[in-house]
């Protein structure tokens, strides 16, 4: 169970966590900025989810502490006293981070438990196969949200005018306006595309079209279209039989899920 009372505190040290990357040098990286916003984000979509599943009070809590520090490993990294830490991946240090949190640690251990495998596999390529119900309904739910945030974002940037970053330079791939054929048609296949073998910006939108097809939640489903998401990245592409035949699997796809 989670105190009611253990929330707040948790959100409280939430925010004071983050106050240093607030000011220089941290403040210099755009990321700081994203992820913040990103989290209040997530955590925002995760308690719609939740609302919509009609979880109860303890369940809503267990979901929002799993959102508030899925990302927090980013700050942690960081830090001058882990910079040596022999940890790459993100989920693993927010997971590492909160294993020393005060408040966190007073919560039971099955809890403790279920809230750091959900942040350890929510950026994982698949669900793991080897955990039990309660976890993996968690980790469904807060990668539904952080796909229907992350997908917030880029529409938000493909549909800004003027004085943008360049995406393609912070995710180390060609600006040239073209979609890779190779990478379409794994997606048309019925596969799942490695974002290793992205090699335009376009690709990368492509990519990001393409989780939809590991969205869980009907109410996931409804904001995603409510939201337009798709279509915004749709209407950013070059238009070929590659990307109107993924958009239209996309749409028939979200038909048969709403």
């Amino acid at each position: 169970m989670v105190p009611r009372e253990l929330i707040s505190i948790l959100r409280a040290g939430f925010n004071e966590y983050i106050i240093p990357f607030k000011s220089a040098p941290y403040i210099l990286d755009p990321m700081i900025e994203k992820t913040i916003v990103h989290t209040e984000k997530v955590v925002e979509n995760i308690l719609i989810l939740a609302d919509s599943l009609e979880l109860s009070e303890n369940e809503k809590a267990v979901a929002e502490i799993a959102a508030l520090f899925h990302d927090i490993g980013r700050f942690w990294l960081l830090s001058p006293e882990n910079r040596e830490v022999q940890i790459a991946d993100h989920a693993e240090a927010s997971a590492e981070y909160l294993t020393s949190n005060s408040a966190f640690i007073q919560l039971d251990e099955p809890t403790q438990n279920i809230i750091l495998q959900v942040i350890k596999h929510h950026n994982k390529p698949d669900l793991p196969k080897k955990e039990g119900e309660a976890i993996l309904f968690y980790i469904k739910l807060l990668r539904d949200a952080d796909k229907l945030d992350s997908w917030r974002a880029m529409s938000e940037y493909i549909t800004r005018k003027g004085g943008k970053p360049n995406m393609a330079i912070e995710f180390a791939v060609s600006d040239k306006a073209v979609v890779t054929p190779s990478f379409c048609k794994i997606i048309i296949d019925g596969g799942i595309p490695d974002k290793n073998d992205m090699v335009t910006f376009n690709d990368l939108v492509i990519f990001q079209m393409s989780w939809v097809f590991d969205l869980h939640f009907k109410k996931s489903f409804q904001i995603l279209n409510q939201r337009q998401y798709m279509r915004h990245l749709y209407d950013s592409l070059p238009k070929n039989d590659n990307v109107i035949e993924i958009y239209r699997m996309i749409r028939i796809y979200m038909e048969n899920k709403i």
